[in-house]
């Protein structure tokens, strides 16, 4: 009898995970990527306002962002230790899958926090735009207003296509867009899995995003309609904007909106996102 090899299911998964891959930071040695598509540098924003942007200081330049030698999920991990308008980017071309006719993809990281440690009345661990928060952007929040403290994912196409009254966050519009989780699971002395999945943004078809923790699903956004309309060469992967204190480990972006399967393999890596390098 002749006996053939079979490749075992999580085999074909990372596989497939490996491929999608455009960007990773672990944090283990230093604080730029350790894999990218396109540009692996951090560099810090000074304050949360737009023009700071178009002249970020290259690595870490605030003293309230370090790493955390051996305090990461796995290894070491960015850590924001004190409330500070300062944030952490990462050029996006290339690293985000971005595309004007078809915009899709993943944002898998891990967070460590107490929400009552954070200041104010919003803080966003994780911001994808070229703009800003209500304007083609992806983000995850912590609401100050609320206690204990909602965990929201938003994303939101063109400003000008959605937000027709002007009101920005105190439209309706603007609510229907959130997926909302009362009491979420986050606390100093665990680390919690976050995963951001979207697709069909920029077709005719209508898009979403949705939101997984510890690889269960928690829910998604409303349908998406507007387009996401980027100058590529100004958008960024940006961290910690809030103010946020709390840890980040294992960041990585993917090219397509990965499936309950493979986010569950993501969340069971031994090792981290280093498993998945091409």
């Amino acid at each position: 009898m002749t006996h053939t090899h079979s490749t075992h299911p999580t085999d074909d998964v990372r596989a497939s995970l490996s491929a999608a891959l455009t960007f990773h930071a672990s944090f283990d040695h230093g604080v730029d990527a350790d894999f990218a598509l396109g540009d692996k540098q951090i560099a810090t924003v000074r304050s949360s306002d737009q023009t700071d942007l178009a002249a970020p200081i290259p690595g870490l330049a605030d003293p309230a962002v370090s790493i955390r030698n051996g305090a990461g999920k796995f290894g070491d991990a960015l850590a924001f230790t004190s409330p500070s308008s300062s944030y952490v980017v990462y050029k996006a071309a290339q690293n985000v899958a971005y595309a004007p006719e078809l915009f899709r993809g993943t944002a898998s990281l891990w967070l460590c926090l107490d929400p009552a440690e954070i200041d104010g009345q919003y803080a966003d661990p994780f911001q994808l735009t070229d703009k800003n928060f209500s304007d083609a952007c992806i983000w995850i929040d912590f609401t100050k207003n609320d206690t204990p403290s909602d965990f929201r994912l938003g994303v939101f196409g063109d400003q000008s296509a959605w937000d027709v009254t002007g009101q920005r966050e105190r439209s309706q519009a603007f609510f229907w867009r959130l997926a909302k989780v009362t009491e979420p699971p986050f606390a100093k002395d665990r680390w919690t899995h976050v995963v951001i999945t979207w697709d069909n943004l920029n077709t005719t078809q209508p898009g979403r995003a949705r939101l997984y923790f510890n690889a269960e699903y928690q829910g998604a956004s409303g349908a998406i309609r507007e387009h996401f309309s980027w100058d590529v060469t100004q958008a960024s992967i940006r961290l910690g904007t809030g103010p946020f204190v709390g840890l980040f480990d294992d960041i990585a972006l993917f090219n397509r909106p990965l499936t309950p399967a493979e986010i569950e393999v993501l969340y069971k890596l031994d090792r981290g996102i280093v498993e998945l390098h091409p």
